[in-house]
């Protein structure tokens, strides 16, 4: 079986920020449930023509643990969310899948020679739109190898990659398709690189007859709707551009540079995780403790715990932005939390909570309110309320 197979113990402290010890309750504790796909998925993602869910649904760190079997093998797949990204990336890779063949682009693509790079305006066609400049022609090309030049991000493409126009075809590719150009699903990765590939080689656009890829746009970037302006930054940008902007905003922020140093460094952020987390934080406006939240985020160990940092940064912005302004970050033990007018929240985005040693030490670090986009048991929704914590459930629905 492929995919992530065991998450490590650091992701259940990172989800709910909690140490490792208990608090002498353990006989009070519940033990993880297990459900059926049925009692916990809509009908729509049980299975498509390229997947199916199977029945046997496990709990682990909080989020359901889904086998799936698709056309390409069996994953296993962490989190309703995560899921609903899968779903979509698998529809792209198949139809990504069936551009090919002798009378096709590709083909076509590679019977053509690849054409010497003459001058910058061979290697830079089109003005690219971004979140605060305007690059054209030459002036993006030295942009982005200067910033390919200086960046750290482990993903960042490479520096002839960067000019020639094969990472440049493969971001447009995955912004026509509403997916994720560093997606960490291996065979849309690999589809994404065939075709781009393609059209750098060939010098033909590969987005003809994309269109009946179906779907809400972006679905597979963000799980709270991603802003167009950011992307198209991800469409524009180099993921060496995407940082060297990120690090002015953090540096505005006050982040430190040891912690923008770590927070890049991570390879289980991908170059997208970085600029949604970036971008999150950025719209919060002036409030204080974010290094709080880099810090935290900088320690994602797989890429589960990075999505679910990206996921949360998110949903911290939309409450910000539709429930009540977030005035800064504290630290509640390991676990970044929000402070606003109401008082403290913490944001989690897990599917099914059940009253654990974990999560009466995260209550035990604060009180206030816990919103969960999934659910909570009885007997943990009652000791977390004698604890003074209000619990609301399903709050997706209220932040995308």
């Amino acid at each position: 079986m492929r995919g992530a197979r065991h998450l490590p113990l650091l992701f259940l402290l990172a989800v709910a920020g909690f140490g490792a010890g208990t608090t002498g309750h353990a006989a009070g504790y519940e033990r993880a449930p297990s459900f059926t796909a049925r009692q916990v998925l809509p009908p729509s993602l049980l299975k498509s023509p390229y997947y199916t869910v199977r029945n046997q649904v496990g709990l682990e760190n909080y989020q359901y643990i889904f086998d799936v079997d698709t056309q390409w093998g069996t994953y296993r797949i962490v989190g309703t969310t995560l899921l609903r990204v899968r779903a979509r990336e698998m529809e792209a890779t198949a139809k990504l899948q069936q551009i090919g063949g002798a009378e096709t682009l590709v083909d076509a693509a590679g019977r053509t020679a690849l054409k010497p790079l003459g001058t910058a305006k061979g290697l830079v066609t089109k003005p690219a739109k971004t979140i605060g400049d305007t690059f054209k022609g030459v002036g993006n090309l030295f942009g982005s190898v200067g910033a390919a030049m200086k960046a750290t991000d482990p993903r960042k493409e490479g520096l002839v990659a960067s000019v020639t126009g094969g990472a440049e075809a493969r971001r447009k590719l995955a912004f026509d398709l509403g997916v994720d150009p560093y997606t960490s699903f291996k065979p849309l990765h690999d589809e994404l690189t065939r075709l781009a590939t393609a059209s750098a080689i060939g010098n033909t656009g590969v987005n003809v007859g994309l269109g009946f890829v179906t779907g809400g746009v972006g679905i597979a970037i963000s799980a709270t709707s991603t802003s167009q302006k950011l992307r198209e930054a991800l469409r524009d940008k180099t993921a060496a551009q995407l940082e060297q902007e990120g690090r002015k905003f953090l540096t505005a922020m006050g982040i430190s540079a040891s912690a923008q140093n770590a927070f890049y460094g991570n390879p289980h952020l991908t170059p997208t995780d970085k600029a949604v987390i970036v971008v999150a934080l950025k719209t919060l406006g002036s409030v204080g403790g974010r290094q709080i939240y880099i810090e935290t985020a900088s320690r994602a160990s797989s890429i589960e715990m990075a999505f679910y940092y990206r996921r949360q940064s998110e949903l911290i912005a939309r409450y910000n932005k539709k429930i009540a302004p977030v005035t800064g970050f504290i630290q509640a033990g390991p676990a970044p939390m929000v402070k606003t007018g109401q008082g403290t929240v913490s944001i989690l985005p897990v599917d099914y909570i059940y009253w654990s040693a974990p999560i009466e030490q995260l209550a035990s670090n604060a009180r206030g309110q816990m919103w969960l986009t999934g659910r909570a048991s009885k007997r943990a929704t009652a000791q977390l309320g004698a604890m003074g914590w209000r619990i609301s459930s399903n709050v997706g629905k209220r932040l995308d």
